[in-house]
């Protein structure tokens, strides 16, 4: 599969403004292969660019579906939020080749996947060059200051993770570079997860270890819950 360098990172928030960000770098050739050079399995075609920003105005557009997104899990979860980075192939038509959440302390999977949906179904200022990529990402808080929950690591479910381990194993089959995201309700009890894959051709793995770890039983947080956030 060809797989096109990113050439744009848009670092303001959905609604901030800010100044254009630099063009981009002209499209070069592929650099010849070197015999001392491993294979990386990557190939690169050509190279695209986006204009930053009619990227950012497509987003503006969008603000309100994605907003509702956040908004449902909000309406299940009062302290749901993280920072949501999102990366988007873009073809030549302007249509989402593919796009997956790239990195995310949300936590919910149902909010995230609503999210993806809402920008798989968007249509992209046109890449000049070639198809291109983008990565936008997104600052979700919830309004007023609520009571947030106590931030764990990973140690205080190491014994959970140890028991599902194999129920672990069958979902990521051999891969890695996923994180996960729970929240843990007073009692135990799995109030939300959220996981992330390491590419758009691995999501199936990402949503089976979200769905897994929402059937967990994990030690009392206290009353006021707590979250945790995993790396596979």
């Amino acid at each position: 599969m060809t797989r096109i360098l990113p050439l744009l990172l848009l670092t303001t928030s959905l609604f901030a403004c800010g100044e254009a960000p630099p063009p981009p770098p002209p499209p070069r050739p592929p650099a010849p292969m070197e015999s001392n050079r491993p294979d990386d399995g990557v190939m690169v075609d050509t190279m695209g660019s986006l204009d930053g920003q009619a990227v950012r105005r497509t987003f503006q557009n969008i603000a309100p579906r994605l907003m509702g997104c956040y908004e449902a899990g909000l309406a299940r979860l009062r302290y749901l939020a993280g920072d949501v980075q999102f990366h988007i192939g873009v073809a030549l038509d302007g249509a989402v080749k593919w796009a997956f959440i790239e990195s995310t302390q949300l936590g919910d999977h149902a909010a995230q996947q609503c999210m993806l949906e809402v920008i798989r179904g968007t249509t992209f200022p046109r890449p000049t060059g070639g198809e291109s990529e983008t990565v936008v990402p997104l600052a979700l808080d919830p309004p007023g200051d609520p009571a947030w929950p106590a931030t764990w690591t990973p140690n205080n479910v190491a014994t959970a993770v140890a028991e599902h381990q194999m129920e672990l194993d069958a979902c990521l089959d051999g891969s890695s570079g996923y994180s996960l995201t729970i929240y843990v309700a007073s009692g135990g009890t799995v109030q939300s997860t959220g996981a992330t894959p390491p590419d758009a051709d691995h999501q199936d793995q990402a949503d089976c270890i979200a769905a897994a770890a929402a059937t967990w039983l994990l030690e009392d947080p206290g009353p006021g819950g707590a979250k945790v956030t995993l790396e596979f």
